[in-house]
Formats: C-alpha cells, structure tokens, sequence
C-alpha cells in the first residue's frame, strides 16, 4: 500500500512539472528569404513542369500566299518487316506486309510502335466526312479575296481556281551507306476530294484567320465563292496512278505542268475556293516491290515532292 502511494504521488509531481515548463520555440530546417541560411539563394524556389497533348499532324510548314501548298504527309510509313518475300511484295502505308500479317515486326519502318503516316483529323467538319482519317495534301485558294496592288503580275487575276497539284519521285529507294532497290513503285488508288470553307479551322494557322470576313467583301463580279468543288469538273482528280521510285529522267517533258509530274488534281478557273483536300486511305497507299528485290537488313528510303503550280 505504501508502494502504491509513492508511486501516485510521484506521477502527480511530475505532471505538475510539465504543466509549468516553458514553450519550446519552434525553428525552421531552412528560413524562406534568407539568403545566407541557403548558401547565397533564398527559398522558395521553384521550376515548371510542360503538360501537353496533341491531335493530328498540327505542324505548318510555312508557306504562305493567296494560293499555297499549306500540307503534305511528311511521313509514308511502309512499317517494318521480317523478311522479303517475293510472293508478298506489296507493303501499305499502315505499316503492313500486304496479305502477309505474319511478315509484320513493327508497324513503323524505323522499328518503333507506332505507324507514322499522318491521317487527317477533321474535327466536327463535315464537309470533310471523305478524307478524314485518311493521308492527306491541302491547297488552300484564296484568290478571290486578292484585290490589285501596285507591282502585281499583269497576268494575275482575282480568279479562283486554274492550278494543278502534282506529286514526283526523287531518287530509288536507298540505305544510308548507297544500297537501293531498283524498279519499286509508290501505287495511290483512289485519290478522296474534298473542299471546306473553314480554312481556319482545318489549318491552325494565322494567315488563314481573316477569310471568313475576308469573303465578305468579295465583289459580286468575282464568279467562284467556294460552292463548286473540282469534282464536278471533268478530269479534274486522278483516282489512280503509279510513281516510279526513281531518279528523275534527263530530257523529260518541259511543258508545264508535267514537268512537275504526275497530276494528281486540278482546278479548273473560278472553282476551289477554300481549302481543297486530296486524301488517301492509308491501305491505298502500296509500295510495290520487284519481287527480283534482294534487300538488306537496313531502312530504304526516298522522298516525294509535291508542287503546286499555274502553268501561266
């Protein structure tokens, strides 16, 4: 008992004792705004993270004017493969080996995951419902929106229309260290049009903001505001054709513009008026192999050029 007492009065002392020590000032690791405390710089500090995500192939490539090549695919994506086999020469811009899905290791051709042909993302425009999705060129017409100025071309008119599109192979497929495979073909079947008058909203860019208003004061004696796409004139898209992936030929013609190659569409004057889209599905895009083909382990490449021209 006695114990017990002791004991009791040991706790109630020492819970008086707590209760009259004084408050323990409290100090920060690192004072903020001293700039000795952190060895010459104060706190806070801070640093920015970027947070993006993009849709589609959003990168102009610069060119401007009343009538412009605003996009081509920067990319046609023939995937990479095991092997080549001559009884399944032809590969789509999808990434695959044609009839031959066992063939298919990546589906880009510099072995990474994703296929790197570019699809057209058309948002809400339904005046593009034919092309979306699908690999695409935009030449944008605005010519109807140019008035005369001092030092203009007196063969340039404020007419829309009467320009071609045209698309050329620049050398044989080739590696890095010169090996090429000769006697390849690029196939584009069944070429997709389709005109839209929200320029702005398909190209992003800067120059194309004012058209809408632009359009709006477009004389009445001016024939074309955008309502008659090229299609209905007669020979004016080419659904199909065929490039030779090889070295320009020498003495080839020199009229204009087949000298610029194949034709791939045209607008007749006063026709296509906006944003005039050529699209192809990605499985329409072939390349054609010669099944004589002997290939290394190596990436083969080429490049197309696409020009826009008048002919005047």
């Amino acid at each position: 008992m006695k114990f017990t007492k002791l004991t009791s009065a040991a706790l109630a002392g020492a819970t008086v004792l707590s209760i009259l020590a004084p408050a323990t000032t409290t100090f920060a690791a690192t004072h903020e705004g001293g700039v000795i405390d952190n060895g010459g710089t104060p706190l806070a500090q801070t640093d920015k993270s970027e947070v993006g995500v993009s849709f589609g192939d959003n990168i102009d490539n610069g060119n401007t004017g009343f009538l412009r090549l605003q996009k081509v695919p920067k990319v046609l994506d023939f995937g990479n493969h095991a092997t080549f086999d001559k009884a399944f020469s032809t590969f789509t811009a999808d990434g695959k080996n044609y009839a031959n899905d066992k063939n298919n290791q990546h589906a880009s051709y510099d072995n990474s995951v994703a296929n790197k042909t570019p699809l057209l993302n058309a948002g809400s425009d339904t005046a593009l419902n034919e092309v979306a999705n699908k690999a695409w060129v935009t030449v944008v017409d605005k010519q109807v929106t140019r008035n005369s100025a001092a030092g203009m071309d007196k063969a340039t008119t404020q007419s829309a229309g009467d320009w071609f599109l045209s698309v050329a192979a620049d050398d044989t497929l080739k590696t890095t260290s010169g090996q090429t495979i000769d006697g390849a073909n690029l196939l584009f079947k069944h070429t997709q049009y389709d005109l839209t008058q929200n320029v702005y909203g398909l190209t992003n860019s800067d120059q194309d903001k004012t058209f809408t208003d632009d359009m709006k004061t477009v004389p009445a004696t001016v024939t074309n505001k955008g309502t008659d796409p090229i299609t209905k004139t007669a020979g004016a898209l080419t659904d199909t054709f065929s490039l030779s992936l090889a070295a320009p030929a020498t003495g080839g013609p020199t009229t204009t513009p087949e000298k610029y190659g194949q034709i791939v569409g045209k607008a007749a004057k006063d026709t296509g008026t906006g944003a005039n889209v050529f699209a192809w599905a990605p499985e329409d895009l072939q390349l054609v192999m010669p099944t004589s083909a002997a290939v290394a382990n190596a990436i083969y490449k080429t490049s197309l050029t696409w020009t826009l021209s008048t002919g005047k």
